[in-house]
């Protein structure tokens, strides 16, 4: 990534430092969320977690690369050990997404372009735009587990199983796996659109 000048002492450098340990938060946080999914056997959540937290690594990368080599110091908050049911944790993730990933990085990107750094300012739109995503997507899974579809729908929709990619089409998975033997809450609905990336 080529930049115009270097970015020593500016703000954007200290936006792109901030970001860099924000998305790191994001990426040990969605870890333990998925793990507490699994236990609520909310799978589906689980694996949007995790998908959620390898985009949040590969961001952390990008950030981590547009920083020159000298230590830069600046304050940031820290995730107060918050660690609810999955139904708050998506709620906890859809404020972050919004309030720390999507506007945080469009602010981000204006003060890159008044300060030059074109390159830098559209990987931060860029990266806002997938934060975007992210919001929409916890808040699509927290309207299903509040009203009862995530496993349950009104007419016949395709269902994949998450541990061995079996598919069944009907108005509910099977209760178990005709494939591996698995339970019911280890399916998704492919037709949702939000099937992880490595099961397509």
């Amino acid at each position: 990534m080529s930049k115009a000048k270097s970015i020593k002492g500016s703000q954007t450098e200290k936006n792109i430092c901030i970001s860099y340990l924000n998305e790191s938060q994001s990426y040990a946080r969605y870890n333990f969320y998925a793990k507490i999914a699994d236990k609520e056997n909310l799978c589906p959540v689980a694996e949007i977690f995790r998908e959620t937290a390898d985009n949040e690594m590969h961001h952390g990368k990008v950030f981590l690369k547009m920083l020159e080599n000298t230590e830069v110091v600046t304050p940031i908050s820290v995730d107060a050990g918050f660690l609810g049911t999955t139904t708050e944790n998506l709620k906890a993730s859809m404020k972050e997404e919004m309030e720390g990933g999507y506007e945080f990085y469009m602010q981000c990107a204006k003060t890159a372009e008044e300060e030059g750094f074109a390159d830098i300012a559209s990987h931060f739109k860029a990266i806002a735009s997938v934060e975007k995503i992210h919001y929409d997507r916890f808040n699509y899974f927290l309207g299903m587990i509040n009203d009862g579809t995530l496993f349950k729908r009104d007419k016949k929709v395709t269902w994949r199983c998450l541990v061995c990619g079996y598919e069944y089409v009907g108005t509910e998975p099977p209760a178990k796996c005709p494939g591996c033997d698995h339970p019911v809450y280890h399916y998704i609905c492919v037709d949702d659109g939000y099937c992880p990336t490595e099961h397509m």
